[in-house]
């Protein structure tokens, strides 16, 4: 049985991979040109890799968040009982504060304020103590000396302040958004599991993810964003909701720059992570580097979008997919439509040497809502929360949702992360029937009804805030 490794780069996009990512498409046996993602977004999409199924089948959506409630023997890994399930993970839903840690043997979850996990959150402490100025410092130095692993606390928080006084000056970010963590503690599992057992690895990194600026590795020459801009200071309200382009053009092409100088860096640390862990190992180990999502940059094809709420546009659903290291029987470019509801199949096919046909003539996508903001008005919550399916056949991208829009597609094989609408007011009975278990509108009324908050603390809050979900 050989080892796995699933990469996810969270937010690529297919098109921006393949010209910013060349090291890694050079060591690729093969890549899946066709694939796509289960949703548009992380905590659905997470869920259909690991379970199989679309997010109506799975229930974990924007209505219910947490992953508590799976067990192993729901996922790909019950498939994989001789293999040991390890993961490091930077991003927040994909990690312990949602409960996605308990499907694995051992689970590491990083955060730019933890950057040594073993040591104290700074960042939680610093929400948790009541004290001010010097005394606030103090504090942290004697529950740092007091803890488990005093060094490593101590770590943590002189790299919070660090980071937070670097934010202020116009020079690039010092630390990255966690891909030297993520690549750090992976590799630490792996030799400290040793090669008695194979094992399968789940790897997650988010630093093509907002809020994005110029961070110390980046190319320069990719971007001309200001090494003091970041798309944190701005809101993405005025492109979506308001349209409005051309005055938000600098922005638009200081996003788009970052976007592809974060992706050129993840490239050199992805191929840099493939090397570290096969010198830990003698097993046979394959890789397999996809994304959770991708991102919209206001292209046309985008519907003019940023970011990725609200749509599932081929900017969100067609990302890449490689396999590094892989067993004879793929060729080069595989052309067949292939989505994420498999990818559980591919990765359990690997494990055992093999090269499964996972390909499809028609697959399915879904988005269950989004995330809204408290004061969003009812129109607003109409159009960006609204339930959204979408079936593909051959070039054809059918697209309908619970505001009663029914629209056709045309897409390119040959131009990745692009759709034109070919027709309105198409017929997709018989596609709503054919991939879904439960009518669109039943399933939509079913999941706001059922509603439910996960509870976090203060600390994952703040996260999410600053990655743009509350």
């Amino acid at each position: 049985m050989r080892n796995v490794v699933l990469i996810c780069l969270d937010t690529v996009r297919k098109d921006y991979f393949d010209r910013f990512a060349e090291r890694l498409r050079e060591r690729a046996d093969a890549s899946f040109d066709q694939c796509r993602a289960a949703s548009g977004w992380s905590v659905p999409s997470h869920a259909s890799m690991m379970t199989g199924k679309l997010p109506h089948q799975h229930g974990i959506h924007v209505y219910n968040r947490d992953f508590s409630g799976l067990r192993r023997e729901d996922t790909f890994l019950a498939d994989l009982p001789d293999h040991r399930a390890f993961g490091s993970s930077a991003n927040v839903y994909a990690s312990d504060a949602f409960g996605f840690d308990l499907l694995f043997d051992d689970f590491t979850s990083v955060s730019p304020d933890r950057r040594f996990p073993d040591g104290i959150d700074a960042e939680k402490f610093g929400q948790e103590c009541e004290e001010t100025g010097l005394a606030r410092y103090l504090a942290f130095l004697k529950a740092s000396l007091a803890s488990d692993h005093p060094v490593q606390s101590l770590a943590n928080g002189a790299l919070v302040e660090f980071d937070r006084q670097f934010a202020e000056l116009p020079v690039p970010k010092p630390l990255d958004d966690g891909a030297n963590i993520v690549a750090r503690e992976a590799v630490k599992l792996v030799r400290e599991h040793g090669d008695a057992d194979p094992f399968f690895m789940f790897t997650n990194f988010m630093d093509a993810h907002g809020p994005l600026t110029h961070v110390r590795g980046y190319d320069s020459d990719l971007h001309d964003a200001p090494y003091s801009w970041t798309t944190g200071e701005y809101s993405t309200h005025e492109v979506n909701v308001s349209g409005k382009l051309e005055e938000n053009r600098e922005h638009i092409e200081h996003t788009r720059g970052l976007y592809g100088a974060a992706i050129d860096y993840l490239d050199r640390k992805v191929c840099s992570f493939v090397d570290r862990v096969q010198a830990e190992t003698d097993r046979e180990t394959t890789f397999v580097i996809t994304a959770d999502h991708g991102e919209n940059l206001a292209f046309e094809a985008d519907g003019g979008l940023l970011a990725h709420k609200g749509v599932l546009t081929e900017g969100l659903l067609h990302v890449p997919l490689l396999v590094v290291n892989a067993p004879e029987g793929y060729d080069d470019s595989e052309t067949g439509y292939f989505s994420h509801v498999d990818l559980g199949r591919l990765l359990v096919g690997l494990a055992r040497g093999e090269t499964p046909d996972v390909f499809e003539a028609r697959i399915a996508a879904e988005r269950i809502g989004s995330n809204m903001a408290a004061d969003a008005s009812e129109a607003e919550r109409r159009d960006w929360d609204r339930m959204i399916r979408v079936v593909y056949d051959g070039v054809d991208k059918y697209e309908w949702d619970s505001n009663g829009t029914r629209l056709r597609h045309r897409l390119d094989p040959d131009r990745p992360n692009w759709q034109e609408l070919a027709a309105e007011d198409v017929d997709v009975s018989d596609l709503d029937e054919a991939f879904f278990d439960v009518p669109l509108d039943e399933y939509k009324r079913e999941a706001v009804t059922a509603s439910t908050d996960h509870d976090v603390d203060q600390t994952t809050k703040a996260r999410l805030s600053d990655l743009g979900y509350i």
